[in-house]
C-alpha cells in the first residue's frame, strides 16, 4: 500500500495536470488594444554603475544608487538618472543607499553622519520620483495612467538600511489594490531570489494585491524575469508544491479548477482577459563575484 507522501506526490502531479490544462484563464492582452503599450525600463543595484538603457516610457530604479550610502554617490546615481530621456523616472531605495534611512542615519552615526550641505535634504532629485511607502500616478497621451507604487524595505541581513527582522510581517494590506507597478528592492519567496532568499509575507500581499507587475533587486544572482498568475488555482498548486500548503488544499485546488473549465465554457475570451499574469522582474545590474558583472536593463511593457 503506497505511503501519505506518495498518494500526495501523485495528488500533486494530478492537480498539476488539471491545472495546465484547465486552471487558467488567463489570456495576453491583445496586440490590437486601442492604446499602445507602456515601456517600463527597469533597473536595481546599480551601485555606482551606470549601464547603457534603451529607450522606453518609464526609467523605473529599485534601489542600491550607491555603495556605501553617501550623499556623493547617491548624488551622482541621481544626477545620471534625472538626465535619461525617458518620460519619468521612478525610484525606491535599498538597503545600501543609508543616507536615504533617517533612522539608520540617528542609530549608527559612525557609519553614516549628515553634514552641512551633504545631508539628506541637500540631495537634488531633479526629475526623478522618490517613492517611499508612497504611489503616484502618472498620465500619458494615449489616456492612459499608471499608477506606481513603491517601497524600501528588505529582510534584515547584516546592519543596512530599511531592514526588518524576517519573522515579522510589515507587508500586510501595504500594497494599494489599484497599484499597477509594484516597485520595491527585495524579492518575494521563490521568485527570482536565488533558491528562497525572499520573504514570505511580501509574497502574501502580492498575492493579494495582484499588480501587473513587480520590479525589484537586492538578489543579484536572481536577475531575470518571469511571469506568474496569481489566481488562487496557481497559488494553491505553488504552495502545496513547496510544501507551504497541507493536503486539505487539494479539495479547494480541484474546486478552482472546476470553476475555470466552466468559465472557460461560458465567458467571451474578453472577460477571461481580466485574470492577466504578473510580471516580476529582479533588474539587480551588478552580479557575480564582488559585482564584477554587469547585466542590461531589463524591459517590459505594460
Amino acid at each position: 500500500m503506497p505511503g501519505v507522501n506518495s498518494i500526495m506526490v501523485r495528488c500533486i502531479r494530478s492537480s498539476h495536470v488539471l491545472l495546465s490544462r484547465y486552471g487558467s484563464t488567463s489570456r495576453r492582452p491583445s496586440k490590437h488594444s486601442a492604446h499602445p503599450p507602456i515601456t517600463l525600463v527597469c533597473l536595481s543595484d546599480t551601485h555606482n554603475t551606470r549601464p547603457q538603457l534603451p529607450p522606453g516610457d518609464i526609467l523605473l530604479h529599485a534601489g542600491d544608487f550607491s555603495q556605501s550610502g553617501s550623499f556623493h554617490e547617491i548624488q551622482a546615481q541621481l544626477t545620471w538618472l534625472s538626465s535619461q530621456p525617458h518620460k519619468y523616472k521612478v525610484a525606491v531605495a535599498g538597503n545600501h543607499d543609508l543616507l536615504l534611512d533617517p533612522q539608520f542615519v540617528d542609530r549608527f552615526p559612525e557609519r553614516i553622519f549628515e553634514r552641512d550641505g551633504t545631508a539628506r535634504a541637500d540631495l537634488d532629485w531633479g526629475v526623478v520620483i522618490y517613492l517611499c511607502d508612497s504611489a503616484v500616478t502618472l498620465d500619458f497621451d494615449s489616456g492612459r495612467k499608471l499608477k506606481i507604487w513603491g517601497s524600501p524595505w528588505t529582510q534584515q541581513f547584516g546592519n543596512w538600511a530599511f531592514q526588518y527582522p524576517p519573522i515579522r510581517d510589515v507587508w500586510t494590506n501595504k500594497i494599494p489594490g489599484d497599484t499597477d507597478v509594484f516597485l520595491t528592492h527585495g524579492p518575494p519567496l521563490d521568485v527570482l531570489d536565488h533558491g528562497g532568499k525572499g520573504n514570505w509575507y511580501l509574497l502574501r500581499e502580492i498575492r493579494r494585491a495582484r499588480p501587473k507587475a513587480v520590479v525589484f533587486g537586492h538578489v543579484h544572482a536572481g536577475f531575470g524575469k518571469q511571469e506568474k498568475l496569481l489566481d488562487a488555482a496557481t497559488v494553491l498548486y505553488e504552495d502545496l508544491s513547496t510544501g507551504r500548503g497541507s493536503s486539505f488544499s487539494l479539495v479547494p485546488l480541484t474546486w478552482h479548477v472546476v470553476v475555470a473549465k466552466v468559465t472557460a465554457w461560458f465567458l467571451s475570451s474578453s472577460a477571461l482577459g481580466r485574470n492577466q499574469p504578473t510580471m516580476f522582474v529582479n533588474a539587480a545590474v551588478v552580479g557575480g563575484r564582488k559585482n564584477s558583472s554587469m547585466r542590461p536593463a531589463q524591459v517590459v511593457e505594460l
